[in-house]
C-alpha cells in the first residue's frame, strides 16, 4: 500500500535522543510508539548508546556520528529529547542538529520538556504528581522540616519542580528554610554532596528531603547511611522518576512515575496536527491515578511484586526456564553473556566467518522483525580513519529476518544503496508501520557503519542494555578481523606499492590454477625499471620510490581481471596471468606496457623519464609449467631487451 516515492510512502517521524535504555527515554518511547501505531507512522530512532558526557572521547565521537545519518528530507517530523541530547562539549550534537533543521523551517519539530528556540515545546505535566509528593510527606508522614533538592539552577525543569514544591508546602501553611532549597545536577553527586553538608552541620538537619530525581535521592540516601543517619527514621527521602534502580536499591526508594509517556504521545499528536491537519487526533488514554511506588525510604510498605519484577529485569541470570514461552523473546543480559557470542565473533579467522557468526546470533535480538548491518565498502581498510560523516553509498552486509523475509550475509551478497535513503527497507511496501532503531558501528570512534533494527511498534523492549552490549561485541569482532586482515595483507602484499609480494604471488597463483581450464595458457611478464640508480643518486631516494610506484600503478591499470601484479623486489615487477593467450600476446603486451609507461611518465612533470625493460612469455598448458622456470625465461628475455635498448639516462 505504501511505497518509497514522495507521493505515497508511509509518513515517518524521527526522535533524537541518547542513552535510550534509561527509564526516561523508555517511557517517552512508549508514548511515541503508541501514537505512531494508531496513526500508521513509521518511527526512526537516532540514538547514541551512552549519555553524551561519556568520558571516553573517541568512543563518544563514534556514537554521536549517528545523528548525521538522519536525512531530514526523508523525515516528516522531528522530536528532540533535549534533556539527553546535551552534555557533550559545547552541546555540539544538539547544536549541530539545530543548524541542520534551520534549513527546514516548515518541517514540524518539537522539543520535550525543555524549550529550544524556534521549536515547539511539549511540556511534561507533572504538577499533580509533584504536589502529591509534598502531600505524602506532610499529610501521610507528618514531616515538617523539609529540604528540597532540585536540578541545575536556571534549568527549566529544575526551576518548575522547585516552584511547585514550594507552592504546595506553602498551601499547607509551612515554609522551607533558604538553606534547605538546594540546587543540584539531577545526578548522584549532588545527593552525595547534600548528605555530607547535612552530616557536617553545614546546614540544619531536615526530617525529610524531596528530590527532583531518583539519582540524586539514591546518592543522598547512600551517603547518609554510610554516615550513620537512619532512613527513614531520622530523614525520610522521596523522589520522582520511579527508575529500576530505585526499586532494587538496598534502601528501596519511594518514587513517583513522571508524565514522560504522555509527553511522548503529545509530541506525536502535535506533529500529526501539522502533517495530517484534516485527520483525527486520538489522545493517549492513561490512568489518571498517581503512579506511586512506595519504598523503605519513606516508611511505607513496598510493593514486593513490583520490586521483584524490576529486580528480575536487572538480574544477571545464568540460566532460565526455557520451557516458558513468555521468556523465549525475553533476552536478558545474562542470556547475552552466557551465549559466548563475543568469543565467537573474535575467534573468526576471516571477514566472512565473522559476518556469519554475527548473523548466527541474531536470536539475541528477539523480538525483532529484521536486522541490517550496514558497512562502508572499504570497512576492512584500516588505513582509512574516518570519525565523522557518511560515504555516499553503504552496503548491507548482513540481513537477518525473524518474520520470514530474505536473510543473507557476506560480501558476495552485500546490497549497495544510497546512504541518503538511510536504508532501503524504509521505502519498501509493508502492511504495517515499524520502528527502526539506527545505531552506530565503530571502533574507538573510527567509523565502520551502522546497524538498523526493525521491530513492530509495540514490541518490548526498546533498545536496552542487551542490544547496546551486543553492538559492542560486533564492534570488537569487526575490529579484530580488520586487524587480522591487515596482518594477512602485509604478509602477501608489498607495503609501498600494494602489489603482491612473492608469498602473495605463490598463494594467488595456486588459486588461479585451481580454477583454470585445462587448455588455459600461462602469461608472464618481467619488468625492470630503467635508470633507478641514476634517479636515486641525482634526485634522491624519494624520487626513486615515486618512479617505482609510477611503474606499479601503470601495471595495475593495464592488468586484466585474470592477472596479478607482483613486486618481486627492488625495481622489478612481474605480471602473471592464466587464461586464453597466444604467442602474439608477447610482443603486443610488451608494446602496450611500454606505451602506457611512457604516457604516464609524460604526465608526471618530473625532470627524468620513467621507463622499463620488458620481457613477456606465453606458455601453453599452464598446469604443466613451473612458475619459477617460466619467470626465469621471461627474465632472460627482459635482460636481452635491456641490452638492446640500453641508452644514457639524462635529465
Amino acid at each position: 500500500m505504501m511505497r518509497g516515492d514522495e507521493v505515497s510512502r508511509r509518513k515517518r517521524i524521527a526522535i533524537f535522543a541518547a542513552f535510550p535504555e534509561i527509564v526516561h527515554v523508555r517511557r517517552i518511547m512508549d508514548g511515541i510508539r503508541s501514537q505512531c501505531e494508531k496513526y500508521d507512522y513509521d518511527l526512526c530512532v537516532f540514538a547514541s548508546s551512552t549519555h553524551l558526557s561519556f568520558p571516553h572521547v573517541n568512543y563518544m565521537r563514534g556514537e554521536t556520528n549517528i545523528y548525521e545519518l538522519a536525512n531530514l528530507d526523508e523525515l516528516d517530523g522531528v522530536i528532540i529529547d533535549q534533556s539527553t541530547m546535551t552534555g557533550d562539549k559545547d552541546n555540539r550534537s544538539l547544536n549541530r542538529l539545530m543548524e541542520r533543521l534551520a534549513a527546514y523551517p516548515d518541517k514540524p519539530r518539537c522539543s520535550l520538556e525543555i524549550s529550544i528556540e524556534d521549536t515547539k515545546l511539549i511540556k511534561n505535566d507533572n504538577e499533580a504528581v509533584l504536589r502529591e509528593m509534598c502531600r505524602h510527606v506532610i499529610e501521610k508522614h507528618g514531616r515538617k522540616k523539609i529540604c528540597i533538592l532540585t536540578g541545575h539552577k536556571g534549568n527549566e525543569v529544575a526551576e518548575e519542580r522547585l516552584k511547585i514544591f514550594l507552592d504546595e508546602i506553602d498551601r499547607h501553611g509551612m515554609s522551607v528554610l533558604p538553606e534547605h532549597i538546594v540546587y543540584g545536577d539531577f545526578w548522584y553527586f549532588s545527593g552525595d554532596k547534600l548528605a555530607n553538608r547535612i552530616c557536617d552541620g553545614e546546614i540544619e538537619r531536615p526530617d525529610a528531603v524531596i528530590c527532583a530525581s531518583d539519582c540524586m535521592a539514591i546518592g543522598l540516601m547512600e551517603r547518609l547511611s554510610k554516615r550513620g543517619v537512619k532512613i527513614p527514621d531520622d530523614i525520610m527521602v522521596i523522589a520522582i522518576d520511579a527508575t529500576d534502580e530505585a526499586a532494587i536499591n538496598p534502601i528501596t526508594l519511594s518514587s513517583y512515575d513522571t508524565g514522560d509517556v504522555t509527553m511522548g504521545a503529545d509530541a506525536v499528536d502535535y506533529i500529526r496536527s501539522v502533517i495530517d491537519p484534516d485527520k483525527e487526533i486520538v489522545p493517549l488514554e492513561r490512568n489518571s491515578s498517581m503512579y506511586f511506588h512506595p519504598g523503605a525510604s519513606c516508611g511505607c510498605q513496598m510493593d514486593p511484586i513490583y520490586a521483584m519484577k524490576r529486580f528480575r529485569d536487572s538480574l544477571y541470570i545464568c540460566s532460565y526456564n526455557h520451557a516458558d514461552e513468555e521468556l523465549a523473546n525475553h533476552v536478558s543480559i545474562g542470556t547475552l553473556m552466557e551465549s559466548y557470542s563475543l568469543e565467537s565473533f573474535t575467534a573468526s579467522g576471516t571477514p566472512e566467518e565473522c559476518l556469519g557468526s554475527i548473523a548466527g546470533y541474531l536470536e539475541l535480538l528477539k523480538p525483532y522483525e529484521n536486522f541490517y548491518l550496514c558497512l562502508k565498502d572499504n570497512w576492512l581498510d584500516v588505513s582509512e580513519v574516518v570519525y565523522e560523516g557518511y560515504p555516499e553509498k553503504m552496503s548491507t552486509f548482513i540481513a537477518g529476518s525473524d518474520i520470514g523475509e530474505e536473510s543473507y550475509y557476506g560480501a558476495k551478497d552485500a546490497v549497495r544503496f544510497k546512504t541518503s535513503c538511510m536504508h532501503p527497507k524504509l521505502d519498501e511496501e509493508r502492511d504495517h508501520a515499524s520502528v527502526f532503531y539506527f545505531s552506530p558501528v565503530h571502533f574507538d570512534g573510527v567509523f565502520l557503519g551502522y546497524a538498523v533494527l526493525q521491530r513492530a511498534l509495540l514490541d518490548q523492549p526498546v533498545i536496552n542494555v542487551v542490544y547496546r552490549n551486543w553492538l559492542r561485541y560486533i564492534n570488537n569482532g569487526l575490529e579484530l578481523v580488520r586487524s587480522k586482515e591487515r596482518l594477512q595483507t602485509l604478509s602477501v602484499r608489498d607495503q609501498m606499492t600494494g602489489a603482491f609480494n612473492r608469498r602473495g604471488m605463490y598463494e594467488r597463483y595456486a588459486a588461479m590454477l585451481a580454477t583454470a581450464a585445462a587448455e588455459d595458457s600461462l602469461f608472464v611478464s618481467v619488468l625492470d625499471m630503467d635508470g633507478l640508480k641514476y634517479i636515486n643518486d641525482t634526485f634522491g631516494h624519494s624520487e626513486g620510490d615515486a618512479g617505482i610506484k609510477c611503474l606499479c600503478s601503470v601495471l595495475t591499470a593495464v592488468a586484466r581481471p585474470n592477472e596479478i601484479v607482483v613486486r618481486s623486489g627492488g625495481d622489478e615487477f612481474f605480471l602473471i596471468g592464466v587464461g586464453k593467450y597466444t604467442k602474439d600476446d608477447e610482443a603486443a603486451r610488451a608494446s602496450e606496457f611500454a606505451d602506457a609507461v611512457a604516457k604516464k611518465s609524460a604526465t608526471l612533470g618530473k625532470p627524468y623519464n620513467v621507463s622499463a625493460s620488458i620481457g613477456c612469455m606465453v606458455f601453453d598448458n599452464c598446469r604443466d609449467i613451473d612458475l619459477d622456470n617460466a619467470l626465469s625465461e621471461a627474465d632472460e628475455k627482459m635482460y636481452n631487451y635491456k641490452m638492446r635498448h640500453r641508452r644514457h639516462r639524462s635529465v
